[in-house]
């Protein structure tokens, strides 16, 4: 019994996850309830119209703010060995021994032993790599990435990174890496790409769930919820931002450089409050060609389980360039 809902329960969780490094099919660590909690919630014409109501939010927003205090209490130590086990963590990886770890956020923002995952090409700034574990979707074009994979009604690149930005331009084509993180992954993010940080801002209030029910919802999960806009000034790849988009149960996200800043890639960036989160990653349209199997696997509708600082495409040398019309 427990095989068949651990089963069914990935099935809600997401519809196909290959590892990337097997090839295979695998399944994700979602407790049952919670799967058929979001599917519900965020895929039924019930869970719509309660999310329409102020009620709703009053309650999300109240269970928010108090799981991410209960995270950051030291009374929550004691949640770390359950919270291990509900999520199948791989605890060898951690920097530090569990028990060490004061409180379930502390737990959460681990960092990898050094050496846990090696860098891409790391003389090699043409390569970019993956911010984090994660579960990849990549697109050579925003309009692809909306059609196929997210479905909020309200969704575009001048909503998503807000004032400040011309999407009529540089942004119109532009190709998109979504990186999804789960509750078992490590929350620490870092740059895809070598340069120099340009900008920072804060968009968004709501914390919305980040599970692949919610972004395949008609919820505006990416252009409404808590995200922090990171622009970066790459000599390979121009210009490129990463959004790093907080979810229910996730405090907020916070900085670790600062504007100005010159960063190489694999560097951290940012990190996490406890839950779930997504990190977008925008590049010029031409500016990057995805890694062929991202790519195929992506187009079958399947997400793919990426380690931090593995492969994500190469530079094409057109830093400024348009994709093609065909690709819009």
């Amino acid at each position: 019994m427990g095989a068949i809902l651990a089963r069914l329960s990935s099935r809600l969780a997401t519809p196909g996850l290959i590892d990337r490094r097997s090839g295979q099919y695998t399944l994700e660590s979602c407790p049952f309830p919670d799967a058929l909690r979001l599917t519900l919630l965020y895929k039924t014409w019930i869970g719509r119209l309660l999310l329409s109501l102020p009620l709703t939010w009053w309650i999300l927003s109240w269970q928010h703010h108090r799981v991410a205090r209960y995270a950051n209490s030291p009374k929550s130590k004691k949640a770390i060995p359950s919270f291990i086990k509900t999520y199948a963590i791989d605890v060898s990886a951690a920097e530090h021994p569990v028990e060490s770890y004061p409180t379930l956020q502390a737990f959460f923002a681990r960092r990898l032993k050094p050496g846990m995952r090696p860098l891409a090409a790391p003389d090699n700034d043409a390569v970019a790599v993956h911010p984090a574990d994660s579960r990849c979707v990549v697109y050579d074009s925003v309009d692809a990435a909306h059609r196929f994979w997210i479905k909020g009604q309200h969704f575009s690149v001048a909503k998503l990174l807000g004032p400040g930005y011309d999407v009529r331009d540089h942004w119109r084509h532009a190709a998109i890496a979504i990186n999804r993180l789960s509750p078992s992954d490590i929350h620490r993010l870092h740059a895809s790409v070598s340069g120099t940080v340009v900008k920072i801002a804060r968009r968004g209030t709501r914390f919305m769930a980040s599970e692949f029910a919610a972004v395949h919802s008609r919820m505006d999960i990416m252009v409404d919820n808590d995200r922090l806009v990171m622009e970066f000034d790459s000599k390979e790849f121009g210009t490129v931002v990463q959004v790093m988009i907080g979810a229910s149960e996730v405090g907020n996200v916070m900085p670790l450089v600062k504007e100005g800043q010159h960063v190489k890639k694999g560097d951290e960036v940012a990190v996490f409050a406890y839950g779930g989160s997504i990190m977008t990653t925008l590049f010029g349209g031409g500016a990057i060609k995805f890694d062929e199997d991202l790519e195929a696997y992506s187009r079958a509708g399947r997400e793919t389980l990426v380690t931090f600082a593995s492969s994500l495409g190469r530079a094409t040398g057109r830093p400024h360039a348009h994709a093609p019309a065909g690709q819009m």
